[in-house]
């Protein structure tokens, strides 16, 4: 199917005048990274990961190609990943391979990862879109492509950590803007697309482990001045390398205003997104119902901002729901989690709560802890993803000239108390969280700051350097009191984008 979509892309694009404007370009970019992180209590055998320090790095090209309605984009990452430092073994069997070898502490110099290569033709009213492409919609809360966006950076207060890997999918997407030639005011905006997708990577599955993945989709957009609108249904059906099945229809609606404010010199952004996942599937199976489970997720998010042109400070706050399953034996899987590319902080999500949840899969496929290990460990790790969680992240950041500073915060809860599966079987079905105490809420608090400055290099393009640093105080939810062994991190990073 994607072949044919391509070669009739390209029988279409010979329609195209011999007069058509034609452009080669070849952005790229390199990061260099490095890591510190302090030790986190992940059992209650004070297990610990062990891996406080190392670098990665990220080597991208992305060639262009557009000769007049035409447009042809591929992205390779030539090398990727890990390449010097300490390794984690913690959980290493659950880590997803788009993720790469958690134990391989050089395997960043050999990795390269073919990632887009798609096709678009574009006319006034219609559009048609064929090839590996990655998924966004919205904030991401369900689709994230993994792309930090400049547009974005330069006016929102910054965001921490930087998305790694996004979802991957071969699409063909036919998209109609039915009132474009007519040009009816607002209307000439709205645009309406159905499309079908076959999985290449994404949070749920992945092509190269033989997970069959497809959807369908349709969906809505409204992309105003002032104010943009979407909505987008997808049916989703899945079946694994090891022949659990998933089958879901999510809901995802977006919004997005942005209001000049005058008097004040400054602007207001307004955004949300929300989504509902409902369906069946039994890799999340239980001991009380052992055939398939109901799906019924929810999660939302909704950001503040203001921003001041003169000086250039940039004020909000983001708050986010993820919905928790209280009750993991009955019929009903109530769990929501985010993409892993919709960031969150700083700590909290992306390390802590996913490096414990790494190290309560691997004990629960322990068979001296658990003669028969339960269906369905692989999800039991979070990938950094928010999931059973409410939360608040306030932040400002300030852009004096070259330069980038922000102060930024993150309390958080979990919507159902933090459980673990072996901790609470011990203990007779009393819930208990990984450290064998009993089940609470409160995840904690962190707290962040960054600095960055930027370098003009002429035809060369941009150099950035920078370091984010954050500590964060656990709660009742992950230690025996708040504030307990504070989990500090420090990233240094630079990069360079021609």
């Amino acid at each position: 199917m994607l072949r044919a979509s391509l070669i009739t892309l390209l029988a279409l694009c010979s329609l195209q005048t011999a007069q058509a404007r034609v452009r080669w370009v070849t952005p790229g970019s390199y990061r260099l990274q490095t890591v510190a992180l302090g030790d986190l209590r992940l059992d209650s055998d004070d297990t610990e990961t062990g891996q406080n320090f190392y670098g990665m790095h990220r080597l991208r090209i992305d060639p262009i190609f557009e000769a007049g309605r035409l447009k042809v984009e591929v992205q390779i990452d030539v090398l990727t990943g890990q390449i010097f430092g300490q390794t984690n073994s913690i959980g290493a069997d659950y880590v997803e391979r788009r993720y790469g070898d958690p134990e391989n502490s050089t395997i960043g110099w050999t990795t390269v990862e073919p990632r887009l290569g798609w096709a678009e033709l574009d006319f006034d009213w219609i559009a048609i879109t064929a090839g590996q492409v990655g998924a966004q919609f919205g904030l991401g809360l369900v689709d994230a492509d993994g792309f930090d966006r400049p547009e974005d950076d330069d006016r929102l207060f910054e965001r921490f950590n930087r998305r790694r890997a996004g979802d991957l999918l071969q699409r063909f997407e036919l998209a109609l803007r039915p009132f474009r030639m007519n040009s009816l005011g607002a209307l000439a905006d709205l645009e309406i697309a159905i499309g079908g997708d076959h999985i290449y990577q994404d949070d749920l599955a992945t092509w190269f482990d033989n997970d069959s993945a497809w959807r369908l989709y349709g969906a809505v957009n409204y992309r105003g001045e002032e104010l943009s609108l979407g909505g987008q249904f997808t049916y989703r059906t899945q079946t694994d390398r090891d022949g659990d099945f998933l089958d879901s229809w999510t809901t995802d609606l977006y919004a997005r205003w942005d209001r000049p404010l005058y008097t004040i010199g400054a602007d207001l952004h307004l955004e949300g997104e929300a989504a509902l996942v409902l369906g069946h599937s039994d890799r999340w199976r239980n001991a009380s119902h052992p055939e398939e489970v109901d799906l019924l997720g929810i999660g939302g998010v909704a950001r503040a901002e203001i921003a001041w042109r003169c000086p250039r400070i940039h004020l909000g706050i983001e708050m986010g729901y993820a919905s928790g399953d209280g009750d993991p034996d009955d019929s009903q899987m109530r769990q929501f989690r985010f993409d892993p590319d919709h960031r969150v902080g700083f700590i909290l999500f992306s390390d802590a709560l996913r490096l414990i949840s790494l190290r309560s899969a691997e004990r629960q496929a322990d068979t001296t802890l658990n003669a028969v290990p339960p269906a369905g460990l692989e999800e039991l790790p979070t990938d950094g993803a928010v999931q059973n969680a409410i939360y608040f992240f306030p932040g400002v950041t300030w852009r004096p000239g070259n330069w980038k500073l922000t102060l930024a915060a993150l309390v958080a809860w979990a919507d159902t108390p933090l459980t673990d599966p072996t901790e609470t079987f011990f203990a007779g079905g009393s819930p208990r969280n990984h450290l064998g105490l009993k089940a609470d809420r409160f995840y904690g608090t962190e707290y962040m700051a960054s600095i960055h400055h930027s370098w003009s290099l002429s035809t060369a393009g941009q150099f950035t350097a920078g370091i984010q640093t954050g500590i964060l105080l656990p709660g009742s939810a992950i230690t025996e009191t708040y504030g307990k062994r504070p989990l500090p991190k420090l990233v240094g990073e630079i990069e360079w984008q021609w």
